[in-house]
Order: structure tokens, then C-alpha cells, then sequence
């Protein structure tokens, strides 16, 4: 507990160093965002539905990351419109593709440590597993949303861009640069998290075919695999609608 206090404390210390005045609502969104999830896990143990619980905490953490921390202003504005419809556009697609795939409930790993416990619950793991793909991958769209919308923003009034189809050439080269930062952010957090799975699947001597069949492998690449495609697909539909946007 100790160390969790220290660590939280040089966060804090260098947030108000590097930011100044604005780390406060940086860490009280923190703060804000832990009550959210907080909130969704006590409605859903009251027998909530899973979608409409998570989709209203999805907003309302867009609208945190977004308005309260970095202020209500048209970088904000365009940054959440863009993410609002990308989420949007998952949520259509990823409940067939969670089901056809079949990487819902529990995997036969955790059987073993999961045995004791009462699996009757009233939880459509279905719906569950499709909102948690969204929640996962909600911070690589959010960021990327709002990088491309604060790159729009300074070419269109810093660099006096005025037309339309420059500021959007103008943009799209802004999208390469922050592109392949961004597939291997995702990669190297994929390999960060999975790497106690990495190992267990070594130690166990799993062979191509087991491995890419085991239910625990496929749902954390799908994972990355979505994730890497819904920011590929942000970024230039941020450039494109805030081209339009900051020059209508």
C-alpha cells in the first residue's frame, strides 16, 4: 500500500510539474472515471442490463478524457463526435463477430481456479464480452480522435490552412506519423499484458494448432487485432470530418 501511495504521489507531482494548473482535472478524472467503473460493476451485480449500463459509462468517460480534462472547446467537439461514431460502428459488428468466433465466457484455463465458484449467474457474458472489446480499445480511439483533432486544429488556424482538400492532404500526413506510433503502441501492450500467458503457453509445450485454437489466445489477439483497426480507421475519419468541420 505504501508503494501504491508513493507511485500515485510522483504521478500527481509530475502532472502539476509538466502541466501545471490543468493536472488537477487530470487526476481528478482519474478519480472520476475508477467511480464509473465502480458504479457499472454494483448495477450490474443488481441485475442491470450489461449494454445500456456500459454504453452510458462509455459516454460519460468520453465525455471526461474529452470535456473535463482537456476543456470544452472545437478540438474537444470534433475529437468526441468522432469517437461517439466510431463506437457507434463497433458496437454493430463486434456482437456478431464475438459470436461467430465464440470468445465469450470463460476459458478453459481458468476452469481450475474458477471451480469453487457459482457459475449461475444472471450475466449475459455474450453482451458482456462485446462492451468490454469496446471499453478496451475506447482509449486507443479517444487518443487517436483526439491527436488527429488537435493537429486539424493547429493547421487550420496556425498555419492558415483554409481550404478544405489542403487541410485535409495536410492532415492525412499528420495521420501517417501517429499511425505506426500507434499499431505498435497497441503491439507492445498486447505483448505486455499477455506475457504470463505468453509463458504458460512455453511451459505447457502448446503447438501451432492448439494455440491458435485456445479460446484465451484468440480473444486477446481479436482484442488487438480490432483495436489496431478501429484506430487505423479514426484517425482518417477524424481528419476527413474535421476538414469539413474547421472550414465550413
Amino acid at each position: 500500500m505504501n508503494v501504491l501511495i508513493f507511485l500515485f504521489f510522483i504521478l500527481c507531482l509530475l502532472s502539476f510539474i509538466i502541466l501545471g494548473k490543468p493536472a488537477f482535472y487530470l487526476i481528478t478524472g482519474i478519480f472520476m472515471t475508477l467511480t464509473l467503473f465502480l458504479a457499472a460493476i454494483y448495477l450490474i451485480s443488481r441485475n442491470f442490463a450489461v449494454v445500456p449500463v456500459f454504453l452510458i459509462v462509455l459516454l460519460a468517460l468520453t465525455s471526461i478524457i474529452l470535456f473535463y480534462t482537456n476543456g470544452y472547446n472545437e478540438k474537444t467537439k470534433l475529437a468526441f463526435f468522432c469517437a461517439i461514431i466510431t463506437f457507434l460502428l463497433m458496437l454493430l459488428f463486434i456482437p456478431f463477430l464475438t459470436k461467430m468466433i465464440a470468445i465469450s465466457g470463460f476459458t478453459p484455463e481458468e476452469i481450475d481456479e474458477l471451480a469453487s465458484l457459482d457459475f449461475s449467474v444472471a450475466v449475459p457474458f455474450q453482451a458482456l464480452t462485446t462492451i468490454l472489446i469496446i471499453m478496451s480499445m475506447s482509449g486507443a480511439v479517444i487518443d487517436a480522435s483526439m491527436a488527429v483533432a488537435s493537429a486539424l486544429y493547429e493547421l487550420r488556424y496556425q498555419g492558415q490552412v483554409l481550404k478544405m482538400k489542403d487541410l485535409f492532404s495536410s492532415s492525412m500526413k499528420v495521420v501517417q506519423e501517429i499511425l505506426g506510433s500507434s499499431i505498435h503502441t497497441l503491439f507492445f501492450a498486447f505483448v505486455a499484458n499477455n506475457l504470463a500467458l505468453i509463458f504458460w503457453f512455453s511451459d505447457l509445450h502448446y503447438s501451432f494448432e492448439t494455440l491458435i485454437n485456445a479460446k484465451a489466445f484468440v480473444a486477446e489477439i481479436v482484442v488487438s487485432f480490432l483495436a489496431g483497426i478501429m484506430t487505423v480507421a479514426t484517425l482518417p475519419f477524424t481528419a476527413y470530418i474535421g476538414s469539413k468541420y474547421f472550414t465550413r
